[in-house]
């Protein structure tokens, strides 16, 4: 008699956050983040048109996709005004 087969578990890998982001400026995937925690303050740059900015909200507990979040906001909120 023949034995039942097991069959095997696929398994998905977990999804990740990204280490790079797209910018909101030119629209390359090139903004990468530099986190200083201990200082309190991230760098965000993008490598193909060269945008910087400075994000002082940096505490212990913030990751980049945080520091990227609140670099979006201020890209935005700084380009309305300067639209107005």
């Amino acid at each position: 008699m023949g034995r039942r087969r097991r069959q095997k578990i696929r398994r998905r890998p977990p999804k990740r956050i990204p280490d790079v982001y797209p910018c909101p400026d030119c629209g390359n995937t090139a903004i990468k983040i530099e986190l200083h925690k201990e200082a309190g303050w991230a760098t965000v740059k993008c490598g193909a048109c060269g945008l910087e900015m400075l994000i002082d909200e940096v505490t212990s507990l913030t990751e980049p996709v945080d520091v990227y979040g609140s670099f979006i906001d201020k890209f935005y909120e700084s380009s309305s005004t300067e639209a107005e």
